[in-house]
């Protein structure tokens, strides 16, 4: 084999594993030596190949100067001989000829003529395989710098979001980018699901049911975001009745001579019900996506696992987002500026699923490594900074706000159902320290100190608890990195707080990050629901998930899935003493993604 050969070989291969494959680093800078290698290599060849073919084509209807020579010769003596024969003989004979069928021999030497010309034509045609070959090559290079490149040539500096974060169950955080100028209002009314007076929202032709007198509220105005935050902001509703749907608009007062107001967008959400009370609540859990991955050509990518989303989104009370909204070094690492992360957030949010899913399903967050940089463990050194500001704007703000100041995890509870969310990378000690010290940390002494308290408080208060971790408690993943980078790399910490556990009932984790799902249950008697990714790679035929190690039990164990999320249906109302616990995995391997895949019913116990 060739090196042309070779170098159109591997850039097929590392370009097709960066688009469908896995977005690796190293494979995308192989692929950036191997097309050009490749590219030069072709064009070579095919141009020569021309170029000989016209050459050899030349030299068949050109005789060379000693045929010329014979041929002059042999003719004069033909000649010669014709007149001595005599020249009326000859001219009759010519006659004759001319008034007859053209002979063999004429025939002969216009098919000789034709044979040559197509022949010739032959010879200046493009190598049909190689140019076919040389279209592929072009068209996975084209798609390989529109998938990697786009938050850069469409940076979305314009873009509008208008979101619900954290709702409790008198208020609802509302997350607000908007670039141009005019005060801002928002208005908002109860939605019920039956009445005479029918609504139309025109942003995308969704119906929606009022009483028949209940009058829009105002929650007043206020001054537009700026630049200082990337136009982004949070407004917060207040006084609102709890277990209510509320339709809310975000008006703009333009500041023109008749200050006209302008209907920019709406949201919908239902409150919480009040704090202690037994309820229902179905909310998705997840982690870990990338537009338009698999690679789709589109003028407008993507993000697949939260269209599939949609068609439970009606349902749906809020959604646990448990990390890697954003891959800030996958396939590339753009910089560690706050523009660098602030353009990936856009890229996710102007995506057409993002803004609908989002419009009606308020999604909390937690941030992991790729928000920053692959297994992120330098705590606040750069680019943490840049990172969390840009989280902050985006995600962050408009999540439950933590009792301890400049804190990103935080607790909130859903009726007399109790989160718990960690923050696993910017106290977390790094790994090599772990293995050589007991002492070694992942929450870091303040935040677990916040956790325990908080087990205290809720472990007679509320039926069921949620822990959402970024990364997997269990041990059973042992591929790359995860010895050190999840909680299988701090064994004493995890010891400590698995303790803890186990006297809390009812209590789960969540996590995801491995880009596989695994449902275990700890030594700690609790069980772990660790599902990813929403929209992203999974390892194909790579590493292994080790099941029952380490006095564990695992229920469930998927790898394939480029989209695979949870949904869980938690009741405290049935029976209010045993509450029941239900977990669904959908991926669109199995259903299309429209009934789940795997369904678990927990084993509720008493609490009280």
């Amino acid at each position: 084999m060739n090196a042309g050969r070779i170098a159109s070989v591997l850039h097929i291969v590392c370009a097709s594993f960066v688009l469908w494959i896995v977005p690796a680093q190293l494979v995308f800078f192989a692929d950036l030596v191997a097309f050009p290698v490749s590219l030069f290599l072709s064009l070579r060849d095919i141009i020569t190949r021309y170029q000989l073919a016209t050459d050899n084509n030349a030299s068949l209807t050109r005789p060379d100067s000693d045929d010329q020579a014979d041929a002059a010769a042999d003719a004069t003596t033909a000649e010669t001989t014709a007149l001595a024969d005599g020249a009326s003989h000859v001219l009759r004979q010519r006659a004759q000829n001319t008034d007859t069928t053209p002979t063999a021999t004429s025939t002969d030497d216009e098919s000789a003529l034709q044979r040559e010309s197509s022949a010739d034509a032959r010879g200046r045609r493009l190598p049909a395989g190689k140019t076919m070959l040389l279209i592929v090559k072009l068209a996975l290079f084209a798609m390989v710098i529109d998938f990697v490149y786009r938050p850069l040539v469409t940076p979305a500096h314009d873009l509008f979001v208008f979101r619900p974060g954290y709702v409790s169950h008198t208020s609802a955080k509302l997350h607000i980018r908007y670039t141009d100028g005019g005060n801002l209002e928002l208005r908002y009314r109860e939605l019920l699901p039956r009445s005479s007076l029918l609504y139309e929202n025109t942003d995308d032709d969704t119906s929606y049911d009022f009483a028949v007198n209940t009058p829009w509220e105002s929650a007043g105005e206020f001054a537009p975001p700026t630049n200082e935050t990337d136009f982004t902001a949070i407004s917060t509703l207040l006084n609102l009745q709890p277990s209510t749907r509320y339709l809310v608009e975000l008006h703009c007062r333009q500041p023109t001579l008749h200050a006209q107001t302008a209907l920019l967008g709406s949201v919908e959400f239902k409150t919480a019900p009040v704090p202690h009370t037994p309820s229902r609540l179905r909310f998705g859990s997840g982690s870990c996506i990338k537009p338009n991955f698999p690679y789709q050509p589109s003028w407008t990518p993507d993000i697949h696992g939260f269209r599939s989303m949609l068609d439970h989104s009606d349902s749906l009370d809020l959604i646990m987002f448990m990390g890697d909204f954003v891959y800030a070094d996958v396939p590339l690492y753009f910089g560690p500026e706050a523009e660098d992360y602030r353009r990936l957030y856009r890229q996710v949010y102007a995506a057409q699923s993002s803004r609908r899913l989002m419009r009606k399903v308020p999604i909390l967050h937690v941030y992991d490594d790729h928000e920053i940089k692959n297994n992120w463990h330098d705590q606040d050194q750069p680019p943490m900074g840049s990172a969390m500001t840009a989280f902050d704007e985006y995600n962050g703000r408009a999540n439950p706000p933590s009792s301890v100041p400049d804190a990103s995890y935080y607790n909130f509870t859903y009726g007399n159902i109790a989160f718990y969310a960690w923050d696993t990378r910017r106290y977390r000690t790094h790994w090599e320290t772990a293995e050589r010290h007991e002492g070694a940390t992942m929450l870091g002494l303040k935040q677990k100190q916040h956790f325990i308290e908080w087990l205290h408080d809720v472990n007679h208060t509320a039926a069921v608890k949620f822990v959402v971790s970024s990364v997997p408690v269990t041990t059973g993943w042992s591929n790359f990195d995860s010895s050190q980078d999840t909680w299988r790399g701090y064994p004493t910490e995890r010891a400590e707080i698995l303790n803890l556990t186990q006297h809390v009932p009812n209590l789960f984790y969540l996590s995801g990050d491995r880009h596989e799902m695994a449902a275990v249950e700890l030594p700690s008697g609790n069980i772990e629901f660790s599902t990813s990714p929403i929209s992203q790679f999974t390892f194909p035929l790579v590493g292994k998930f080790k099941k029952n190690r380490d006095g564990e039990h695992t229920i469930h164990y998927r790898r394939p899935g480029h989209v695979k999320y949870g949904i869980l249906d938690v009741d405290t109302e049935t029976d209010p003493d045993i509450p029941r616990i239900t977990y669904s995995l959908y991926t669109t391997d199995v259903h299309q993604g429209k009934r789940p895949a795997w369904v678990y019913e927990a084993k509720g116990a008493p609490w009280r």
